[in-house]
């Protein structure tokens, strides 16, 4: 299955890998490692995680990699991936 990166879900793991990084290499390792490894797993079996409403109306479904939560769509064709959301920051319209 083709997996598809929103420009947020991007920027989400960018600034969450840079602010890592300055603290410890390993670990920005290990949590980009992990949350690729997660989202390849998703896209791959029939795992879904609860619905979701954004701000905006949108529907999409979660999964949580402490401290963040994956949101994503599923197709038949497609598993894009919304937001890569760090937890406690504020509710996520998109």
């Amino acid at each position: 299955m083709t997996i598809i990166w929103s420009p947020e879900a991007l920027t989400d793991i960018e600034e969450a890998i840079d602010y890592l990084v300055e603290r410890s290499a390993p670990a920005a390792e290990r949590l980009a490692t992990g949350i690729i490894a997660l989202v390849e797993r998703l896209a791959s079996e029939e795992l879904d995680g609860p619905e979701h409403v954004l701000g905006n109306g949108e529907r999409v479904r979660g999964w949580p990699f402490p401290p963040f939560r994956i949101y994503y769509q599923r197709t038949p064709e497609a598993f894009f991936v919304v937001r890569v959301y760090h937890q406690r920051r504020e509710p996520i319209a998109r």
